[in-house]
C-alpha cells in the first residue's frame, strides 16, 4: 500500500507541476484554447490563471492522499479532505477575500484553499500513520502479554 501511495504521490506531482508550468508560462495559448478576446480581457485572464492556480501543485497530493485515506479504512478522514477544498476552505475564502482584496480576493481564493487543504492532507495523514503505529504498539503489547 505504501509504494502505491509513493507511486501515485510522484505522478500526481509530476502531472501538477507540468500543469502549473503551463498556466504560469504559456496562460494564453490555454486562454485562447476559449476564444480571442480584447488586450484588456487577455491581461485579466492571465492574471486570474497566474494567481488562481498559483497552488495547483498541491491539488494533486491532496486528491491521492484523500483516495489512500478511503483505501485504508478511514472514510471519514477522506470524507474532510474530499470536502476541504471545494467546501470547507473555498467558500468562506470566497466570503472574506473579496471583502478584504476585492476584485483581487476572489482571485486568491484558489490558492488560500489549496494551502489549507494541503496542510490538512499532510496532518490527517500524520494522523493516520500515528494512529497506526499506536495500533501496532498496542498489539505488540498485548501480543507478549498473552504468551
Amino acid at each position: 500500500m505504501r509504494k502505491a501511495l509513493e507511486i501515485s504521490l510522484v505522478a500526481s506531482e509530476i502531472i501538477s507541476v507540468l500543469a502549473f508550468l503551463l498556466f504560469q508560462l504559456a496562460p494564453v495559448s490555454v486562454i485562447s484554447l476559449f476564444g480571442s478576446e480584447d488586450g484588456l480581457y487577455n491581461e485579466f485572464a492571465v492574471k486570474a490563471f497566474r494567481i488562481f492556480l498559483l497552488l495547483c501543485p498541491l491539488t494533486g497530493l491532496q486528491t491521492v492522499i484523500a483516495v489512500y485515506l478511503q483505501a485504508v479504512g478511514k472514510p471519514v478522514m477522506s470524507a474532510l479532505l474530499s470536502l476541504a477544498r471545494q467546501i470547507i476552505f473555498f467558500v468562506p475564502a470566497a466570503l472574506l477575500l473579496p471583502l478584504a482584496l476585492g476584485v483581487e480576493g476572489v482571485l486568491w481564493t484558489g490558492p488560500v484553499a489549496d494551502g489549507l487543504a494541503f496542510v490538512m492532507s499532510l496532518v490527517l495523514l500524520y494522523e493516520r500513520n500515528r494512529l497506526k503505529k499506536s495500533h501496532a504498539a498496542r498489539t505488540a503489547v498485548q501480543a507478549q502479554l498473552l504468551s
